[in-house]
C-alpha cells in the first residue's frame, strides 16, 4: 500500500485555517494621526513644542526621530507611566489615543 505525501504547499492552508480559528479575534484600528495631533496640541506642544523639537534641555527631538524607533508598545508605556519631568498620562488618556499621538509624532520627522 503506497501512501500519498502531500507537499508544504498544499498543508500549510490546512494548518494556518485550524489554528485561526482557536484564537480569539479582536478588531484592530489603525492610528489617527489628525486625533494624535489635536491630543498632541493640547497636552505635548508647551514642552515639545509644535514639531516635537523639545523646549527644554535633555527633551528628545522628535523631529529627528529620535526615540520613535522603539515599539508602540514601549512608547505607550512611557507615556502611560511619565518620565522625567513628563508626567503620566494613564489617568487622561486612553491607550489608543496614546497610539494615536505616537502615530502624530513619526509625521514630524525632517
Amino acid at each position: 500500500m503506497r501512501t500519498k505525501r502531500y507537499g508544504l504547499s498544499v498543508v500549510w492552508p490546512v494548518i494556518c485555517l485550524v489554528v485561526t480559528a482557536f484564537l480569539p479575534w479582536a478588531e484592530g484600528e489603525a492610528a489617527d494621526i489628525n486625533k494624535g495631533k489635536q491630543i498632541y496640541v493640547k497636552h505635548c506642544q508647551n514642552c515639545h513644542g509644535s514639531r516635537g523639537q523639545g523646549q527644554l534641555p535633555g527633551m528628545p527631538d522628535f523631529s529627528r526621530g529620535e526615540r520613535l524607533f522603539q515599539a508602540d508598545s514601549q512608547l505607550v508605556e512611557v507615556l502611560r507611566n511619565g518620565k522625567g519631568m513628563m508626567p503620566a498620562y494613564r489617568a487622561v488618556l486612553r491607550d489608543k489615543e496614546l497610539l494615536d499621538v505616537i502615530a502624530y509624532l513619526r509625521t514630524l520627522r525632517r
